[in-house]
């Protein structure tokens, strides 16, 4: 939709030439500018002779991955309609 939509993506961080972190999100989001994303998991992606396998990771290398920043959501794609909704509330109160 042009004005509002939803969605699921993902986001992927090479961690060497065989495996790959993925983080799974879901989002919704006005105008594509202003978003609320939801991480909904981890996985590792490991290349094999068919192609990529992915896994989900376990509580320890979630905690791991995340410690180390290997993939995240950057912070306006995550709170982007909130702060855009205070922004709304705040200057429209003036």
């Amino acid at each position: 939709m042009i004005f509002f939509g939803w969605g699921r993506n993902a986001l992927t961080a090479q961690v060497n030439d065989t495996q790959a972190v993925v983080l799974r999100y879901w989002y919704v989001h006005v105008f594509w500018l202003f978003r609320l994303s939801f991480p909904s998991g981890y996985g590792l992606a490991t290349l094999t002779e068919n192609g990529w396998a992915t896994r989900d990771m376990e509580p320890h290398e979630k905690a791991l991955a995340q410690r180390e920043k290997h993939v995240r959501i950057h912070w306006w794609w995550r709170w982007g309609l909130l702060i855009g909704l205070a922004a709304l509330v705040l200057f429209g109160s003036l």
